[in-house]
């Protein structure tokens, strides 16, 4: 009888690298409004569109929660700063944001992250929770995962308890019957355990585990090994 029902996965650096998708995506964004208005790009350079959200962020921490509100109000504030109409400023920066964010969709997956999924999608209940706005639709793989949670759409970030229990209610299943995997060592494998989950520490950037936290000892270093971990667990 399967021990485990339900596996959850971080999205951003466990099924994909995001580092290098965040900066293409920006440098289309830039080159869009540089292309169509020219004076707001003069005005909105990276280090000024970096010092609105920072400001935003300090006026209103739970733009946190919530990065696409955050990217978005920044641009119509940058917009505004180069002289744009408040209403003007707001259509504006919501068509160059949809330029960022189908660039930010546009994802390679790291190796076996495909196989593993179609995998593992045929004996479990597979879902997604991002602290990203990333959208499994628009990636191409929405029809593996029978649900995604984000911080946007639960109003709290991991390593907060929300999205866990948001998982569980979405499933049907209790903690000890899902497991997590992540890449992030407090948001994702920490918080899963703090939270009653099985975790998987995705170490497919070969960080250094803190050392403020408890050892963990169910990690892998490439996606072709989970199959055999989750097994593992699941025996």
């Amino acid at each position: 009888m399967s021990r485990l029902k339900l596996i959850t996965f971080d999205l951003d650096n466990t099924l994909w690298p995001v580092d290098e998708v965040i900066r293409r995506a920006e440098r289309q964004c830039r080159d869009w409004i540089s292309e169509r208005y020219p004076d707001a790009a003069a005005a909105m350079t990276v280090a000024r569109v970096r010092d609105i959200r920072e400001q935003l962020l300090r006026e209103k921490p739970g733009y946190l929660h919530n990065l696409t509100a955050l990217r978005r109000d920044a641009l119509a504030a940058g917009f505004r700063s180069a002289g744009y109409c408040a209403e003007e400023s707001g259509r504006l920066a919501a068509q160059a944001f949809d330029v960022f964010h189908e660039a930010r969709n546009e994802v390679v997956f790291f190796p076996g992250a495909l196989e593993v999924l179609e995998t593992l999608a045929d004996s479990y209940v597979l879902g997604a929770l991002t602290n990203g706005n990333a959208d499994l639709k628009r990636i191409g793989i929405g029809d593996l995962f029978a649900f995604q949670h984000s911080s946007e759409s639960v109003g709290r970030r991991k390593p907060e308890r929300d999205m866990f229990d948001a998982a569980l209610r979405s499933a049907r299943v209790r903690a000890n019957e899902a497991v997590h995997v992540g890449d992030h060592p407090l948001e994702d494998v920490d918080a899963a355990r703090r939270h009653g989950f099985n975790a998987v520490w995705a170490n497919l950037l070969d960080q250094k585990w803190p050392l403020d936290l408890p050892d963990h000892p169910h990690h892998i270093h490439n996606l072709h090994e989970l199959s055999d971990l989750v097994a593992l667990l699941d025996a």
